[in-house]
């Protein structure tokens, strides 16, 4: 069961497209966009359901690695959240992988209205070197860069504490501090202060009617 934070509202979202080339993409970078990508069962679906306070918003598979298209959420006040293909930890062959990876790289260097870049990895592994290298691209590009490490509520104290030090290195790597959000889709943990970023980062007036999650079908 999954708790759903609601101590910061956020705009309604609904499904709006989904695209598999970058030449689909048309006026859907002509407004503010926020994009999510992670390594396949890193908890992209389920923390996108809980930020927008809407559980059949993303759907969640089982199958890791299955979503190989772009999908786009559009909010009531118009930005949108960038739903990238998960990559690695997938079933996927050599040829699937390089063409999710070129989707993505082109992906940084064509959206013009992208605001923030989330990476999401899981706390229970450690941050690969390859999300490392898209944090100094998207900061070549002038796109902010916030890492999200997921499912939080599986480590315990001794845990969390390895994972705060690691990504601490990793600025210390990089040599320029970055936002770290540590989460749980599962307990709401973090999820309304992440909220309160995107929206003052957009600029987006916080005082906006909440969406209750939709009930799920029996």
């Amino acid at each position: 069961m999954h708790k759903y934070s609601k101590e910061i509202p956020f705009p309604e979202t609904k499904f709006f497209t989904s695209i598999a080339k970058l030449d689909e993409k048309e006026e859907l970078d002509s407004v503010p966009s926020i994009a999510f990508m992670g390594r396949s069962n890193s908890g992209k679906s389920s923390l996108l359901n809980a930020l927008s306070n809407h559980r059949g918003l993303a759907k969640v598979s089982k199958t890791p690695g299955k979503t190989k298209l772009i999908n786009i959420f559009r909010t009531k006040v118009g930005f949108n959240l960038v739903d990238l293909p998960g990559f690695g930890y997938s079933k996927a062959s050599h040829k699937e992988h390089k063409d999710m990876m070129n989707l993505l790289e082109g992906f940084l260097n064509s959206w013009k209205q992208l605001k923030i870049l989330f990476i999401l990895c899981d706390s229970q592994r450690d941050f690969p070197e390859e999300e490392l290298s898209t944090i100094e691209v998207a900061m070549e590009k002038k796109i902010k860069p916030v890492v999200i490490r997921t499912k939080i509520d599986k480590l315990n104290q001794s845990g969390q504490h390895k994972v705060r030090t690691e990504m601490e290195a990793a600025m210390n790597e990089i040599g320029i501090p970055f936002r770290v959000f540590y989460l749980s889709a599962t307990t709401g943990r973090g999820i309304g202060e992440l909220r309160e970023f995107i929206l003052e980062t957009l600029g987006v007036q916080t005082k906006v009617s909440n969406v209750e999650p939709e009930r799920e079908s029996s």
